[in-house]
């Protein structure tokens, strides 16, 4: 695992984490992502930057594996290139960081929620720009996950 630290202040109680996929690092869509993050009301608190190999993805995804039909190219595109994991705080307490992701999927996210992140910057199912906790109650072990184990 290499990763290289932007920042290193993580907080016990985030209330959550997001995985920006490798896709908008290469299309350099990272900052207007970063920069629609802030706008929204929420605050990113730790970023680092990882290039993860197929059995850290395999561990992070492990949930999916039976359950999502796209599992295994979801696998594939989070290894194909550095992605950056966000420690992200809710400072806007009348919107959840999920509810601006949107849909797994942009074209559902585009005709339901046009102003989410996976509909503006998703691309398709496994593009689709970010990966968000799916339960608040996961979101501390998410970011523990990423910046305690994967970064040590």
């Amino acid at each position: 695992m290499e990763a290289a630290s932007w920042t290193r202040q993580l907080r016990d109680g985030a209330w959550g984490r997001a995985l920006q996929h490798p896709g908008p690092l290469w299309s350099r869509l990272l900052g207007k992502i970063l920069m629609a993050i802030r706008d929204a009301g929420f605050e990113v608190s730790a970023m680092q930057m990882f290039n993860m190999d197929r059995a850290n993805v395999e561990e992070f995804y492990e949930v999916y594996k039976g359950v999502v039909s796209e599992y295994n190219e979801m696998v594939t595109e989070m290894y194909s290139g550095p992605c950056v994991a966000l420690e992200v705080l809710q400072t806007n307490p009348a919107k959840t960081f999920r509810e601006l992701c949107g849909p797994m999927d942009p074209e559902i996210a585009r005709h339901l929620r046009p102003c989410t992140l996976r509909a503006v910057f998703g691309k398709s199912k496994i593009q689709n720009a970010v990966h968000c906790t799916d339960l608040p109650e996961d979101g501390l072990l998410e970011v523990q996950y990423f910046f305690k184990i994967l970064d040590n």
